[in-house]
């Protein structure tokens, strides 16, 4: 349609609907709800604005407008406290049917699933309205889109729950039903539809068609579901449907779907309204018979031909009274049959059988003639390429035809349509030549589609006499084959083994069809003479014709079972294979004769023949019997062969030869392929398995135990089981785990790993358990270099008792108790000093004598570092179920103890080589041996009970060892930790006087270290006790006069364990006591030289001093000194030892608690008076702490991780806010390997370096300095890190400290650019570009994000205008996230270097990516950034600077433009600034947009200039805005007004540049050249001299 003849119709209709017209002169407007012109609801009674709001939006263009729409509404109904208000409902009923037929499939399905919500929410109300959205809604259930069709059939399912329901609504509303459809399918067109305008033609016909099939599924669906009582009574509507032409005539439709549905509409109004069709059959014969059978019914034929079959069976007439046409049905008949099932299924071909049964007579040819054409038509048909999957379906059909056009023919014609439309088909297949190759039969089996030839009776007769002669070519094929000394011999047997192959397929098919007696008698005889013949040529030429022989093998493997009673078959067999005492074994057709013998494995005469040929094979011995053997063996030899081979002594004893070691590589094989198809006896079979497995064990050579493992691999898991139960076979599986544990070769392991699974499996499984457990007992007693690892261990459990299996029994599996506790004990060690820091007895750890130092002896490990003791803990607690013996608890709680503190320290005990162990393995047997015991105490109780027990074993541990040996230690350990965790949740009286004793006893025998574990352990019930209290007051009195020597190093150690267990122990102190207490320690300390005794009195300090905040005097100015002397003590030039850890731990924690003590709401005076004169000193003692950590490590060492993140913790609250002396002795510290060093050195530089730019700004204006980068800072990035160094890096802990080091000292560069002038800043622009520093940050940023490989990472979540060490879990994210930060640093301060580097990029993959994910991720960052910059200083300086008056400057933020503008005597020149995607790495735009006063030329530089700038001062477009303003205001200055236009600027928006040479006024030369037209005359307007005008 044009657009002229669309505005005219358009127009129309709303003329018409907007003055209620229902007609015209013209003729009658038909008004639709399907319509895209329709008058829009009254929302008026709505009460909702947003829903209002909504339901406009649903009469806009944009689907993506109208599913937001619905969404809201769906959102707005499905509230609980939401009703469907009246003014609601008539609205959406109004504009539901336009919405359901919406070319948007989304919009479709919200639409249908808002009206299943509306009209359930309006209930009964909703009822007056079903006649209008009744059609739609049902319709909307035949989508052809299947969540659109979903929506609408739940919707419906929704307000119409019963089957009950959905049948009363059919036949309430079946009349409005059938009306809706009646106007969608006759009155409604594609453009009625569709608003050309705004909807393509594709969308527009789609829309129509899917309106038009949906129409059609309804009417179906009320035929097939409504009774014909209730379809009667609507029987006007549907005579109405059905005598319009239209309706049928959309089985010819271009749309598929429109078809289909048109098909089965029909035939469902033939099977409920047959009567109905009977005054239309001219219709249906023109639209199904003349139109249809030459339409494309792509998609659709299966439909069209099942609907035109069921047509033609009902009324014949539509092919003769009925039809008409310039062309005959037959023509009609024949073009159709030519096209196929275009692309459809094999159902076409079924119906289209079905329908040349049906199709009258007199349509069908009775010419030989028209016979052959409308054959030939269906042979076109039939073979179609695509109809090769449909090939038996459709050569059945033309069989049909055939068979029903012969029956009608004459004697004569009927055979010459047999000669041209049959035969062929027979010839083709036997002997294909291009003059037949018309007449090929495609599909899977074409000799059985072949073969169905004969169920037509007029073709036998033509068949034998074709195959008699098809057989007598066969023979003479095979006679004039090429001799054995042509070059083609090889190609001319193929030929004859193909044709001998089609041959014994289609007698194998034409057997199986079940032929006429007759017709089986030919058809033997024909067969036996064809292999008569072929063996008299093999015995005549000696076997060399192979061709001939693969015919003979080829008729007896497909023919044999009718063969065996055709006359001389026997006899025929029989002389061919006995040939020269059974000379044909080493024929070169030996092959295809042997498949001939196994053919007739069920005759009398096989035996005979098979051990002939199999002793002929044995007794060759010009080559190895081994080929022959294998041809007469093959994998599917039956039994009877099998028997004869087992009992054959010379072939079992080949097959045992060919296991020794001179056997060649065919030879060896020979056992497995004869013992996998069950040719080799019990006894061979035994005895070859054995010698396998010897050559397992004793064998080195790698191809020889790839060839054992292999051959084992061939047996079967019964012999594989009987032969483990052996001596000589208990020897394979732990061979086969060594194999698979030491073995490096994949292929190998993987073989081994094989096996073991397979024994793990077998049906026998109590003889393998047996073994494997032997196995794993035996890996667990001894830990060597050659031990199993555990882990095999553990898979050899899981293969025996499935991957979720446990051993029940632990005893059947670990040693004894006393050989674990034994390897328990002898890897004890006296635990480090720093280890006080985190144990939970404290400065006990101090108290261990390790006497036993000298005789420690070296404790074995297996291969990966694990001592016995750890094996066997790390067994029990992942391959065994849990156990209630309180001593294997017990042994397991001691290992996993001294796991925790050789984790936190290595070399703390000889649990495990540190050297070989790895970490991760150690921390997941911690976690799981923790989770075991928690099991074992959920298993037996936790009572009194078992707590005894468990607390037994411990003890029994301790003996033959002092008092205060490491095993004591960890022993005392271990009770107060069960203590504790027992009296957390049993608490009682009795529990209080049963602790009070016991702590009274440990102390009465005065063993600290027992005394500590009954403090510690005992801590709930002690709570408060008067046992407790004398105990604290007696060591306060004790301590009070003592001198701090080793001897008081017990009653630290006591009172420390009871303030820290008790938080309120101090307030039970008498505040004198307490007083002088404190001060004898403060003054004590003063002098001490035992780390060990100092840490402990700090320690002391820290737990009292907060019971006595309110006391003044100076013992808290003596605190602070000492904090400061000691700290001062500590040089970077001092080796780090336990000592340093134990006092630098404890003098932090002091003055962490001062300075908790100094922010109490009502602090000491005295303490905040010491805080403040010696802050300057604390703070250098910080910085000078943190000196000292330089290069040392932390990672392996807890105390000192702990005390480095408490150092840390301090420097950052303390020096917060502070400026420091000399920074550049910290810029070191960012490489230290320790996280928590490295980050307070970061942290503190970070907020120092751009304080300290403002006073180097200042300096560098005031005395002309060049202000430079530290050196020490730039040497720290001179080294990048690349994807190659950072391969064997650990990500596991964090970032690691090289690469942070490197990232964080870039960090630190840029902020020095914060807070700088702009001539720092270019200065130090300029160092970094000289020194080529920034291109390997680019260059690894890019490596690792991704962009080298283009893709990029995605960064969304991540602010990269900001960055927060480690606040991201991800350590690899972390350093993106930096890396991201960095990045846009780098395009923030040094736009220019970061866009060099880019442009100098190689690679367009990585170009493009860094393009394409700086524009997404930073560009719009730096872009906002720079705009509202430009925004403020127009803002401030533009508008509040008088210079600034002509100038305006205006910001689009959306845009991305900035546009200035400069008034010139009131003419306006103007640019603006286009900032792209990617900026500033592509360079913003500088585009005129208003020349005035200048010309082109130094217009177009003033741009350049601009945009130069910007380019190249960092990206300022401030800087370039404000050269441009300069070049302006340059170019206007001393300019004066033109003496004829008293203007400055000239209509053509120019400056006066014509100057008089004797009055010395400027014009402009438009106005000159005025001047001289209208005087007539070149004199100067003024002074009336000659004007030069050049």
């Amino acid at each position: 349609m044009s657009a002229k003849k669309f505005k005219s119709q358009a127009s129309s209709g709303r003329a018409i609907s907007g003055f209620g017209f229902g007609g015209s002169a013209l003729g009658t407007t038909h008004s639709s709800s399907l319509s895209y012109i329709q008058e829009p609801p009254d929302y008026s009674t709505i009460t909702n604005a947003n829903t209002i709001v909504a339901f406009k939006n649903l009469s806009k263009k944009d689907s993506t407008t109208k599913v937001k729409a619905l969404e809201e509404i769906q959102a707005y109904i499905t509230n609980v406290d939401t009703d469907v208000e009246d003014g609601l409902l008539e609205a959406w009923v109004k504009l539901y049917p336009r919405l359901s037929i919406d070319s948007a499939r989304r919009v479709r399905q919200l639409a249908h699933v808002v009206n299943g919500y509306v009209c359930s929410k309006a209930g009964k109300r909703s009822g007056r309205h079903l006649p209008s959205i009744a059609g739609p809604w049902l319709a909307g259930s035949h989508d052809t889109d299947r969540a659109a069709a979903k929506a609408a059939q739940d919707a419906f399912a929704l307000v119409f729950p019963t089957p009950e329901k959905v049948a009363g609504l059919r036949r309430t509303f079946q009349g409005a039903i059938l009306a809706y459809c009646r106007d969608s399918l006759f009155h409604e067109t594609v453009q009625t539809l569709n608003d050309e305008r705004t909807v393509s033609p594709d969308d527009a016909d789609a829309t129509y068609a899917r309106v038009v099939s949906t129409s059609m599924a309804v009417i179906t669906a009320l035929l097939s579901e409504l009774d014909s009582s209730e379809v009667s009574k609507q029987q006007v509507l549907y005579d109405e449907l059905f005598s319009n032409p239209k309706l049928w005539e959309f089985g010819c439709h271009a749309d598929t779907g429109v078809r289909r549905t048109a098909h089965r509409l029909l035939q469902a109004t033939l099977q409920k309204q047959p009567d109905s069709l009977r005054d239309h059959l001219k219709q249906l014969s023109t639209a199904y018979v003349y139109k249809g059978l030459i339409s494309d019914q792509t998609g659709s034929a299966a439909d069209y031909m099942t609907a035109l079959d069921a047509l033609t069976r009902q009324f014949p007439s539509i092919w003769t009274t009925e039809y008409s046409g310039k062309k005959s049905a037959l023509s009609r008949l024949k073009q159709c049959l030519k096209h196929g099932s275009r692309s459809g299924s094999s159902d076409y071909w079924t119906v289209t059988r079905s329908l040349f049964q049906h199709i009258p007579q007199e349509v069908l040819p009775s010419s030989a003639e028209d016979a052959k054409e409308l054959l030939l038509a269906a042979r076109d048909g039939v073979t179609q390429r695509d109809e090769r999957f449909n090939a038996s379906g459709a050569w059945q059909a033309y069989y049909a035809l055939l068979d029903r056009i012969v029956r009608n023919l004459h004697e004569e014609d009927c055979k010459k349509l047999l000669d041209t439309c049959a035969s062929p088909i027979v010839r083709q297949y036997l002997q294909p030549s291009p003059e037949t190759v018309d007449w090929t039969v495609a599909g899977a089996k074409p000799s059985a589609l072949v073969a169905r030839l004969v169920h037509i009776d007029a073709v036998l007769p033509m068949l034998q006499v074709d195959l008699a002669h098809f057989a007598d070519e066969l023979v003479n094929t095979a006679k004039m084959s090429q001799p054995q000394q042509s070059k083609d011999f090889a190609k001319s047997q193929l030929h004859v083994a193909s044709c001998g192959e089609r041959w014994a397929s289609l007698q194998r098919e034409l057997y199986a069809q079940r032929p006429s007696a007759s017709l089986s008698r030919f058809l033997d005889a024909t067969n036996v003479q064809v292999l008569k013949e072929c063996a008299q040529l093999l015995q005549a030429r000696q076997g060399k014709p192979f061709g001939t022989a693969a015919i003979v093998e080829e008729l007896l493997r497909g023919c044999g079972a009718q063969l065996q009673l055709a006359n001389n078959f026997p006899e025929i067999i029989q002389d061919l294979l006995m040939t020269d005492d059974f000379s044909w074994v080493h024929w070169p057709s030996n092959r295809q004769l042997v498949g001939c013998l196994l053919s007739v494995h069920d005759q009398s005469y096989f035996g005979a023949l098979y051990e002939g040929a199999l002793m002929a094979a044995l007794r060759d011995t010009s080559e190895s019997p081994t080929s022959m053997v294998r041809v007469l063996l093959p994998q599917n030899a039956p039994q009877e062969a099998l028997s004869l081979a087992k009992a054959n002594s010379q072939l079992q004893e080949l097959v045992m030869s060919s296991l020794s070691a001179s056997a060649d590589e065919a030879e060896r094989f020979l056992f497995t392929e004869l013992y996998a198809i069950g040719a080799v006896s019990d006894e061979t079979a035994n005895e070859g398995v054995s010698q396998l497995i010897s050559n397992l064990v004793n064998n080195n050579n790698p191809e020889n135990l790839r060839s054992s493992l292999d051959l084992l691999a061939a047996i079967d898991d019964r012999l594989l089981q009987s032969i483990v139960t052996k001596p000589q076979g208990q020897e394979l599986l732990p061979n086969l785990i060594r194999i698979e544990e030491v073995e490096t070769a994949e292929d190998v392991v993987e073989k081994a790993a094989a096996l073991i699974s397979r024994l793990s499996t077998a049906a026998n499984g109590h003889v393998g358990f047996e073994t494997k457990l032997d196995v794993v007992r035996q890996g667990l007693q001894r830990a060597s270099l050659k031990s199993l690892s555990v882990d095999s261990l553990r898979d050899l459990t899981q293969r025996l008792l499935g991957a979720d299996g446990k051993v029940a029994e632990v005893h059947t599996v670990l040693p004894d108790v006393a050989s674990w506790r034994a390897t328990v004990m002898a890897t004890v060690r006296a635990p480090k000093p720093s280890l006080a820091v985190l144990s939970s007895l404290g400065g006990c750890v101090h108290l261990v004598q390790d006497l036993n130092a000298a005789n420690d002896f070296v404790v074995q490990t297996d291969s990966e570092g694990f001592s016995q003791a750890l094996r066997v803990a790390m067994y029990l607690v992942r391959c065994c179920k849990v156990t209630d013996d309180p001593t294997t608890a017990a042994l397991l709680y001691m290992t996993v103890l001294l796991a925790e503190d050789n984790l936190s320290i290595p070399g703390t005990n000889a649990l495990w080589d540190s050297t070989l162990a790895e970490d991760v393995a150690i921390v997941d047997f911690v976690t799981e041996g923790n989770s075991y015991l928690g099991w074992y105490w959920e298993a037996t109780g936790l009572s009194d009970e078992t707590k005894a027990d468990f607390l037994s074993a411990l003890v029994g541990m301790q003996e033959g060892y002092s008092s205060y040996s490491a095993m004591a230690y960890y022993v005392s350990l271990a009770q107060a930790r069960v203590n504790a965790n027992y009296f957390g949740t049993h608490h009682n009286a009795e529990q209080v006087k049963h602790s009070e004793a016991e702590l009274t006893r440990q102390r009465s025998e005065g063993n600290t270290l027992a005394t500590t574990a009954c403090i510690v352990g005992l801590q709930q019930p002690l709570a408060g006790t008067q046992t407790l209290t004398r105990l604290l007051n007696a060591l306060v009195a004790g301590l009070t006069d003592a001198e701090l020597q080793a001897s008081s190093l017990e009653q630290f150690i006591l009172l420390n364990s009871i303030l820290s267990a008790h938080d309120d122990a101090v307030s039970s102190i008498a505040k004198q006591r307490l007083v002088f207490l404190v001060k004898h320690l403060v003054v004590s300390v003063q002098n001490a030289v035992d780390p060990v005794i100092s840490s402990e009195t700090c320690k002391a300090l820290t737990l009292l001093l907060p019971g006595m905040q309110d006391m003044y005097g100076e013992h808290w100015a003596q605190c602070v000194s000492y904090i400061i002397k000691t700290w001062a003590t500590m040089k970077p030039e001092h080796e780090p030892t336990d000592g340093w850890t134990l006092v630098m731990n404890s003098t932090l924690r002091l003055h962490s608690v001062l300075r908790k003590l100094s922010k109490h709401e009502d602090p000491n005076d005295d303490l905040l008076d010491a805080l403040k004169d010696h802050e300057r000193d604390l703070s250098t003692g910080l910085v000078g702490l943190l000196l000292t950590r330089s290069g040392v490590s932390d990672g392996s060492n807890q105390p000192l991780l702990v005390t480095h993140e408490l150092l840390a913790r301090q420097v950052t609250q303390v020096l917060r806010g502070k400026t420091l002396k000399d920074a550049s002795m910290l810029y070191p510290l960012l490489y230290t390997p320790s996280r928590s060093v490295q980050h307070a050195t970061f942290e503190l530089l970070h907020q120092h370096i751009p304080v300290a730019q403002e006073q180097i700004s200042f300096d560098a204006a005031l005395e002309n300095k060049t202000p430079h980068l530290p050196d020490e800072l730039l040497s720290l990035i001179l080294e990048s890190p690349t994807l190659e160094s950072l391969i064997d890096a650990s990500f596991d802990g964090g970032m690691p400290v090289q690469l942070a080091g490197y990232l964080y000292s870039w960090r630190l560069i840029f902020d020095h650019f914060e807070g700088s002038s702009y001539r720092v800043k270019s200065d130090y622009t300029e160092q970094l570009k000289d020194g080529t520093y920034l291109p390997d940050l680019l260059r690894f940023t890019f490596d690792f994000i991704g962009h080298t490989r283009g893709k990029p990472v995605e960064i969304s979540r991540f602010d990269v205008r900001a960055y927060t060490p480690d606040e991201e879990p991800n350590p690899e994210r972390d350093v993106q996230w930096l890396l991201s930060h960095l990045y846009y640093l780098a395009l923030t301060n040094v736009p220019g270097l970061v866009r060099s580097y880019y442009l100098d990029l190689r690679s367009r993959q990585t170009s493009q990516a860094v393009e394409s994910w700086t524009a997404k991720h930073v560009s719009p960052l730096i872009i906002e950034s720079s705009l509202r910059a430009v925004a403020e200083w127009a803002e401030k300086s533009v508008k509040e600077d008088p210079e600034y008056e002509k100038m305006s400057v205006k910001v689009g933020m959306r845009s991305k433009e900035i546009n200035v503008s400069y008034v010139v005597d009131e003419q306006t020149m103007a640019i603006k600034v286009v900032l792209p995607d990617a900026y500033p790495l592509a360079a913003a735009r500088v585009e005129g947009v208003s020349r005035v006063a200048v010309k082109e030329e130094k217009w177009q530089s003033w741009l350049r200039n601009c945009q130069g700038v910007i380019t190249f001062s960092n990206g300022s477009i401030i800087d370039g805005l404000s050269a441009w303003r300069k070049n302006v205001v340059g170019a206007l200055q001393n300019q004066t007004e033109c003496a004829i236009c008293y203007s400055l600027v000239s209509a053509d928006k120019q400056l006066p540049t014509k100057r008089c040479m004797t009055c010395k006024n400027a014009f402009h030369a438009s106005c000159l050249i005025r001047w001289f037209k209208t005087s007539n005359a070149s004199t100067c307007p003024l002074c009336r001299s000659s004007f030069q005008f050049s």
